[in-house]
């Protein structure tokens, strides 16, 4: 007979392996023996959905489970605590004095996801005066009353989804922020509500131990303008995702190291000479990076700064991730101008919408003196040919060229293979034909 193994583990290791399951999963293993019967209640994590439960009666039950689970965990920490309802109805008041216990009693990580167009009101519970959370995500609850009070000493990850409803929600997210004086990780994911009418929304994001910065705003149309000032000393790494937003002020960022900007983000969208002045502060005020992700195609707008010289220089970034067309051409010559110690190189190209030639003029500091690899994604005959030869035959150092093809353009591959015999600057320097 073989030997349970597994069984002989002590319960403090079994609680914890079964932490790593849904509390749905961990209740099954009540059956396995008798040992196992109760185990499941010493798990430190609690996990919940109401479509779990019975309908229609599934708010009245998740209740009645909670209050017999919190019978029996009186005594005992329960350390993370996720919850995803629907709709509570009756029970809604009951479900948050419920959390508010939790909170009360030293739990370290909450996680409350609603879906429902009756938000809950979360403004009145205590837990924004915990001693003992770490991490708090909220995603579709509301935040109604900017006058609660903030008091999160261990908070180091705030992760906010859909909130704010109203002109009072930036100051709501700058309240929550100022009363984490140890936050580390900052997600606002959408964290307002689409407004009716077109207002100015200032958002303040002001941390002396914040590390990463993840900002996605969407898109508001013509009603809703955002203008978001960025001041974090330590900030390391920031994603800036399918964002609008008027303006994006920067302070203090000497020690980002990687940021990522993407596809929507829309640092201006007039061509005037103040927009234009602001889009440029922002990249001086990002000019240590060390690592970037950019879509290029959706900055060509702004040709004035297409041209080399006109893009502050980033001395310090040694990776370069951008997704482009033929047409941000100019736009990538002058990125590698301003890029003197570049050594990485991803191009990630949009084949459907390539229709010209690619036509450099210069060769870039980079290209003479540092480049070392370049990888080129989705390449097509038509429109990239042109850029690999231009690599091959500028880049002095040049150790590895990658083409990576997908099932739809891998039609070309036999057509670049013809490239292992152009002239190489790099006599070392391998091109790679990959999938």
């Amino acid at each position: 007979m073989d030997r349970d193994y597994i069984s002989e583990l002590p319960d403090s290791l079994l609680t914890q392996i079964l932490l790593e399951l849904r509390t749905k999963d961990s209740v099954k293993t009540s059956v396995l023996s008798k040992r196992w019967r109760n185990l499941w209640l010493n798990v430190p994590g609690l996990e919940l959905f109401t479509l779990q439960f019975t309908y229609p009666h599934r708010e009245e039950i998740l209740v009645r489970f909670m209050d017999r689970y919190m019978e029996f965990k009186c005594r005992s920490r329960l350390k993370k605590f996720m919850i995803t309802y629907v709709d509570c109805k009756g029970y809604r008041d009951r479900l948050m004095e419920l959390i508010g216990t939790l909170v009360d009693h030293g739990l370290e990580h909450l996680y409350v996801f609603m879906h429902t167009c009756n938000r809950d009101d979360f403004t009145h519970q205590n837990i924004y005066k915990s001693n003992t959370l770490v991490s708090l995500k909220l995603h579709n609850v509301e935040l109604k009353n900017s006058d609660f009070v903030v008091s999160l000493p261990c908070l180091k990850i705030l992760k906010l989804e859909n909130i704010c409803h109203g002109e009072d929600g930036p100051l709501v997210v700058e309240k929550l922020i100022s009363g984490c004086p140890v936050l580390e990780d900052l997600e606002l994911i959408r964290p307002f509500d689409i407004l009716t009418h077109k207002v100015l929304l200032l958002l303040r994001v002001s941390s002396q131990t914040l590390k990463s910065f993840t900002l996605h705003f969407a898109i508001y149309k013509d009603r809703t303008d955002f203008s978001v000032e960025i001041d974090a000393p330590r900030l390391k790494y920031m994603s800036v995702e399918q964002s609008q937003s008027d303006s994006i002020v920067v302070k203090n960022l000497s020690s980002l190291f990687s940021i990522d900007i993407g596809t929507k983000f829309n640092p201006l969208r007039h061509e005037d000479l103040r927009m234009r002045n602001i889009f440029y502060d922002f990249l001086t005020g990002i000019s240590s990076v060390k690592h970037m992700v950019i879509c290029l195609w959706s900055l060509q707008r702004f040709s004035p700064y297409s041209k080399p010289g006109l893009i502050p220089k980033f001395q310090n970034l040694y990776h370069l991730k951008a997704q482009m067309w033929s047409s941000s051409t100019h736009l990538l010559e002058a990125f590698l101008e301003s890029c003197p110690n570049l050594k990485n190189l991803i191009l990630e190209y949009n084949v459907e919408l390539d229709r010209e030639q690619m036509d450099f003029t210069n060769v870039p500091q980079c290209l003479i003196s540092t480049l070392e690899y370049v990888e080129i994604k989705e390449p097509n005959e038509k429109s990239t040919i042109k850029l690999v030869n231009y690599f091959l035959e500028n880049s002095a150092v040049l150790k590895k060229l990658t083409l990576r093809f997908s099932y739809s353009s891998s039609i070309y591959l036999k057509s670049y293979k013809k490239l292992l015999t152009s002239t190489k600057l790099s006599p070392t320097c391998q091109v790679i034909f990959g999938c």
